[in-house]
């Protein structure tokens, strides 16, 4: 394999600061391998959709997400379960993405992305809502990575007092995730 440098932006799809899911993302900011850099994006101020702001032009929030989408290699999604689907936040900024009529277009047609999901309780995996994210970026054209999905249960206790991932097994699938999206991403590469 390659030592190609790539840029990946990712979102966790919950607004809380000290949410398991922006946790789990500022982890794999830590834990990307060699060549892989990973930003996590602003998404606070991201509106929800709305046609009419759209008409209107996008707010410069919008346009900023866009661009960092359609500036790197791929996106990295990291989403909770609600009621075993998809959070408002994370499907917002999938239409957000794909919207083709705002600057820049529709950033998700020909993205890599990966997904990986956290839950609170000791059995949530975010079995319903990998399926449900896949299923909502086809449409766009995202290339979401064949498999390699991860989901951890058991929420914070993963983490240690500083935030820091500390269960092995989760860094360990992490690790995986990630080595495997940057082979995906070289793969398409060439």
């Amino acid at each position: 394999m390659a030592n190609q440098e790539i840029k990946i932006v990712g979102f966790a799809g919950s607004l809380r600061d000290s949410s398991v899911n922006r946790l789990l993302l500022r982890s794999a900011i830590n834990l990307a391998p060699a060549h892989m850099l990973i930003e996590e994006l602003y998404i606070h101020d991201v509106p929800l959709y709305n046609g009419d702001i759209e008409d209107q032009g996008p707010p410069q929030s919008v346009i900023a997400f866009k661009e960092a989408v359609a500036s790197s290699d791929g996106l990295l999604i990291v989403s909770p379960e609600y009621n075993h689907g998809i959070p408002a936040v994370t499907k917002n900024l999938i239409d957000w993405a794909s919207r083709r009529l705002s600057h820049p277009g529709n950033v998700l047609d020909g993205k890599p992305v990966s997904i990986m999901t956290i839950a609170g309780g000791a059995s949530g995996l975010g079995t319903y809502v990998q399926p449900q994210i896949r299923q909502v970026l086809v449409y766009p054209g995202a290339l979401v990575m064949p498999n390699g999905d991860i989901g951890i249960s058991g929420g914070m206790t993963n983490f240690d007092e500083t935030g820091h991932l500390k269960d092995d097994i989760a860094i360990s699938k992490v690790k995986q995730n990630l080595l495997s999206f940057y082979e995906w991403i070289v793969r398409l590469n060439n």
